[in-house]
Order: structure tokens, then C-alpha cells, then sequence
């Protein structure tokens, strides 16, 4: 209800700020401003004995040509790129072959300069050095390599010995657990085992499969889209006009499919603890099982993490090489370096926000937080279970009031009124709301507390009815599909209106809103309200990738972004070539999870659990 009277109060609000009498990508005159982007071939140029090659940023200044540089600057307002910056890629030993300096920077300085003064008659200030290179180079190997590598070689000798002894062990006599649990026999029948559970309760939980693994290519989709930002583009203009498009919030408003993850780390947290307290009588849910859900989930969590911090802080420099390998790939791993212990511990969304050590991983430090606060929420209110859904209906509603008055005294915005091309490009650095709003657990505590009241729902609900038997609810649930969409889309409206309240307003309830959506969408299809959708989501391929889930989420930036990043030439960007990009990474991250999935994550995670004696 809260979320259509919003709805409501934007599309009254009419049209506010964002209307204006700029300039639109694609005039006339936004071609007669200074490329954004220009890159030069630096294989070619590197070839030669004496190739030269820098890539840097500039900004532009006043000269002989004030009214283009008044136009520029009308230009670059916060929806669209910031034109006043030039980004150069220049072969200077052949661009600028009659210029000279004292060095390859100076000489860079004053081509690119010279060239935006004949050509424009503006001027060039080189405002941020990447590099200059003369030569063809090959990384170092260091220790950090040395190190990673002797890793994956252990790895693969333990789980060579555990797959031998699992075909060679005689089966009439108990496993040795600590052995086996390295098998990749064992490991792939554990991800290819049949969903089906002798418990009717379990097995009406297949569908979550299938909701994990469909958000997740979504989410692949719009981080493919994402790196495109983050290259030199032949054709900027096109992510320009894409910003003004309304069909555009989807991707630009669609980080709320992260809630999804969210809603179901704390449904199968809280079900699986109540399941627990039913199944053994003698050991009921206490304060002592707190630790327990917590140790539980770093052994299941943290050792592929870290591998994976492994490989981008080793190995992943060493995958490649092009213009833009340094600025992006070579970064990142300096950044992992650095940061790897915030990682490790799981507060790397607070601890140097800014610093980018794979940003799509502030997921799994915000999970981690939230895990504390929703087990120890379960605990309490667990004595009371008929009183429980009553209970966190109150707490969640508590907690987006507080978000409410959070966002309103530090004046944060929803991410759909900054997400824009420039911003995304800057990997929102220095961006508050991404920081305090986007990023940290209490912006999405509604959503995993929204999960564990579906738990004690469907825990409570009485085996004699179903949901399927309400009219009311059958109703709801199939509106919860396009009101989902349409809560998504309810951003662009947002763009409309100027009035902070409203603003703010927003920001605090777009995730709740869309968590209960889904919510009422997950409720209905564990409780087989429509059949068909049920069989759909249960199918057997959705609860394979669905397993593979942790491990596809970790893998899927590293392609992604290296695919861009390889390119020796400005990237043409197109419905198409997202189209294409997206379908790439989804066969390379399916392709790498796999093996990552059974060598690593399984085995790891089933040893400590043996030698922890923790299940």
C-alpha cells in the first residue's frame, strides 16, 4: 500500500528539474565538440622499435573558441558524460612524431593539446597520467603469484588423492570423511543429485533454485552492460541516449534484484533453524546457536572468496594485455592487494569504500552483516513462533522508519538519481548515497528480515489449507509479477520530480516494496499456487545452477570486465554488442564455476565441516 501511494504522489508531482533546454546526444552540434574518447591502435604502435604509447585524461579550457567551450559545458550536466574531460589513447612516437619534450608525458601533454587547439580551438590540461609505455612488456612474476600458484597446485593434489580414494576405497567400510569429502566424484554427485526430498517441506523448497539462478543471469546482464562504461567507446552518445529512454530504468533501477538474494538468505537461514528445532526436540533454539550460524556460513562462504581474491590479486594481470589492461585490470588487482584483509573479514563496503577490489562483492560482506542480525531476530522470536510474523511485520516497518530518518538527516538519494553514465563511469567514487545508502546492511535489513517472516509463515501455515485456497491471494500473488516490474520502473518517474521528500521517501521504501513483491511471489510458488510455474522453477537445470550460485557470482566480473579491457580499440556499443557481451560472459562464468565449484568450494567447505564436526 505504502508503495502505490508513492507511486501515486511521483506521477502527480508532475515534471520537476529534469527537464531542461540542454543539448541531446546525437544534435548536430554534439558532433562538433572534442571526441570523448579517442584511442590509438597500441599493438601497431608498439611494433616499432621506437613506438611510444600513453593514455591519460584531459580537461578541456577556454582558448580562440569560447562559444564551443560554453556549449560543452551546457553539455555536461549530471545525466549525460562529462565532456569537459578528454580521454586519450595516443601513439605519440607516430601521432605526435613533430612534437617534442623532455619526456614522453610532456610530449603527450603538448600533441594532445596542440591537436585540441587546431582542430577545436579549445585547450588541454593532462589532468591524470595512466601510463607511457615504449616497449612491449611482460608482468613480473612476483611473490604473490609464486604463492597462489603453489595453492592451486596443493588444491589439485589433495582433490587428485580424494577422487583415487573414493574409487579405490572399499565401500562395504565407513569413508574416511576427511579424504572423501576431496573427491570430485562425490562432489559432482552432490551437484547433480536429483532435488526431490524425503521431507515434503524441503522439497516444496525447490523452487528458490530456480529464483536464484533466473536473478542471477539477470544479474550477469546488467553487469555486462556495466563495463561498458568503464571503456574508451567509439559511440558514447548511445549510452547518452539510452540514459533518456524510460525502458532504460530497468537496467539503470534494477539493482533491486540483489533483494532477492537477500529475501532468500533469510528464509532459508530462519526455516532451516526452525526445521532444525522440530526435527531435534532435545537441543531448541537457543542463544548458543548463534555462534553456530555463523561459523556455518564463513565455512561455507569465505574459502572460495578468498580463492577467488587469489586469482584477481595473482594471476589475473597476467591474463592479458591492451590499452586499457592497466587502468583496469592491473588496478584492480593493486586494489585486492591492499584490501584483501577487509575482504576476508567482511567489511570491505565500509573500510576505503572508494577502493574497488570487486565491487560487486559488497554483496557478500553486507550478507555476512545481516547474517548476525537476522539469526539472532530468529533466536528471539522463535519463543514466541505464533506471534512471529506480528512481530517482524513491526520490526521491518521499524527499521525502514529509522532508514527513513537516516536518509533524510545525511541527504541521500536513491541510486536511480545518480546512476548516471559519468557516475557509473567514476565507479561512483566519492558518491555518498552509494556508500551510506547502497552499500551498507541496514539499506537492505527490511528485505532479509522480509525473508525470515515468509519462514515463519510458511512454518506456521497449516498443512490442512494452502494459500491456493484464497481467492485474495491468488489475486495478489499473479499481480505481484508486473507490480514488481512496475515498483522497478517507478524510477523513471522519480527522474520527474524535484521535491526532496519525495526523493528521500523513495529511497527508503523502493527496496522494501520490492522485496514483499517478490515475497509474495516466493510465498506463492513454495506453496504450489500455480502448478505450472512451480514445475518450471523446479526444474532440474535451475537447482544445478542454482548450487553453482556462489561460485557464478564470484567468477562473472572477472570475464566480463576482462573482455573490455582486452580491446585494443574504442568499443562500438550497441543493443547488439551488450546482447553478445552478456551471452559471452554467461558461457565463460558457467564454464569457470564449475570446475572452481568442485575443486574448491565443495570440498573445502566438507572438509572443515568434518574436522569441525559443524553440519
Amino acid at each position: 500500500m505504502l508503495g502505490c501511494v508513492l507511486a501515486a504522489a511521483l506521477l502527480l508531482a508532475g515534471p520537476g528539474a529534469a527537464t531542461s533546454d540542454h543539448l541531446r546526444p546525437g544534435d548536430e552540434l554534439y558532433f562538433t565538440m572534442p571526441k570523448l574518447f579517442h584511442l590509438d591502435d597500441m599493438e601497431e604502435c608498439l611494433a616499432s622499435p621506437r613506438g611510444a604509447f600513453c593514455l591519460g585524461t584531459f580537461e578541456l579550457q577556454p582558448s580562440t573558441n569560447e562559444p564551443l567551450f560554453d556549449l560543452v559545458q551546457r553539455y555536461s550536466t549530471k545525466q549525460y558524460f562529462n565532456h569537459t574531460k578528454m580521454y586519450r589513447g595516443i601513439c605519440v612516437s607516430s601521432t605526435c612524431s613533430s612534437v617534442n619534450g623532455s619526456s614522453l608525458p610532456a610530449r603527450f601533454q603538448r600533441c594532445v593539446a596542440d591537436l585540441t587547439e587546431h582542430r577545436h580551438g579549445l585547450g588541454a590540461r593532462l589532468a591524470e597520467l595512466s601510463y607511457c609505455r615504449s616497449a612491449r612488456r611482460e608482468r613480473p612474476v612476483d611473490t604473490w603469484d609464486v604463492a597462489f600458484a603453489s595453492v592451486v597446485a596443493l588444491l589439485v593434489l589433495i582433490n587428485v588423492i580424494g577422487t583415487l580414494y573414493d574409487v579405490l576405497r572399499n565401500k562395504e567400510r565407513p569413508p574416511i570423511k576427511q579424504l572423501e569429502a576431496w573427491s570430485v566424484i562425490a562432489s559432482w554427485r552432490r551437484l547433480t543429485a536429483a532435488g526431490g526430498e524425503d521431507e515434503p517441506r524441503r522439497d516444496a523448497l525447490r523452487p528458490i533454485h530456480g529464483m536464484k539462478a533466473i536473478s542471477l543471469i539477470q544479474v550477469l546482464m546488467a553487469h555486462s552492460a556495466l563495463v561498458f562504461y568503464f571503456t574508451y567507446l567509439h559511440n558514447p552518445q548511445f549510452l547518452e541516449k539510452l540514459n533518456d529512454e524510460a525502458v532504460a530504468v530497468f537496467l539503470l533501477n534494477g539493482s533491486h534484484l540483489v533483494q532477492v538474494f537477500f529475501l532468500i538468505s533469510g528464509f532459508l537461514l530462519a526455516y532451516n533453524l526452525l526445521l532444525h528445532a522440530e526435527r531435534d526436540p532435545k537441543t531448541p533454539l537457543s542463544w548458543s546457536m548463534l555462534p553456530k550460524c555463523i561459523i556455518l556460513r564463513i565455512l561455507r562462504i569465505t574459502p572460495v572468496y578468498m580463492f577467488m581474491l587469489g586469482v584477481v590479486s595473482s594471476w589475473w594481470a597476467h591474463a592479458g594485455d591492451g590499452p586499457l589492461w592497466r587502468p583496469l585490470i592491473e588496478a584492480g588487482t593493486a586494489a585486492c592487494r591492499g584490501k584483501w584483509w577487509a575482504h576476508a573479514l567482511y567489511v570491505n563496503n565500509f573500510v576505503q569504500p572508494d577502493v574497488r577490489c570487486l565491487p560487486h562483492t559488497w554483496y557478500l560482506a553486507v550478507d555476512m552483516q545481516m547474517l548476525l542480525v537476522c539469526c539472532a531476530v530468529t533466536l528471539a522470536v522463535s519463543r514466541r513462533p505464533r506471534a512471529a510474523v506480528k512481530l517482524l511485520a513491526a520490526l521491518i516497518l521499524a527499521v525502514v522508519l529509522i532508514n527513513f530518518i537516516v536518509i533524510w538527516l545525511w541527504d541521500l538519494e536513491p541510486i536511480i538519481d545518480y546512476n548516471f553514465p559519468e557516475t557509473i563511469r567514476g565507479k561512483y567514487k566519492g558518491v555518498r548515497s552509494f556508500t551510506w545508502q547502497y552499500s551498507v546492511p541496514w539499506s537492505s535489513l527490511p528485505s532479509a528480515l522480509t525473508g525470515v517472516l515468509v519462514a515463519f509463515k510458511q512454518y506456521n501455515k497449516s498443512e490442512d489449507s494452502t494459500p491456493a485456497d484464497s481467492k485474495l491471494y491468488r489475486v495478489v500473488y499473479r499481480a505481484s509479477w508486473p507490480a514488481a516490474a512496475l515498483w522497478i520502473g517507478s524510477g523513471y518517474v522519480l527522474r520527474l520530480v524535484s521535491h526532496p521528500l519525495l526523493s528521500h521517501a523513495y529511497a527508503a521504501v523502493e527496496r522494501p516494496v520490492f522485496t514483499a513483491l517478490v515475497a509474495l511471489l516466493m510465498y506463492g510458488l513454495i506453496n504450489k499456487v500455480d502448478s505450472l510455474l512451480w514445475k518450471f522453477s523446479s526444474w532440474r537445470a535451475w537447482q544445478i545452477l542454482g548450487r553453482l550460485s556462489l561460485s557464478i557470482y564470484l567468477v562473472h566480473w572477472l570475464p566480463a570486465l576482462t573482455l573490455v579491457a582486452a580491446r585494443n580499440h574504442a568499443t562500438e556499443v550497441s543493443i547488439s554488442a551488450i546482447t553478445g557481451h552478456w551471452f559471452t560472459t554467461i558461457i565463460i562464468t558457467y564454464s569457470a564455476a564449475v570446475p572452481l565449484h568442485l575443486l574448491v568450494e565443495v570440498p573445502i567447505m566438507r572438509f572443515l565441516q568434518s574436522v569441525t564436526l559443524i553440519k
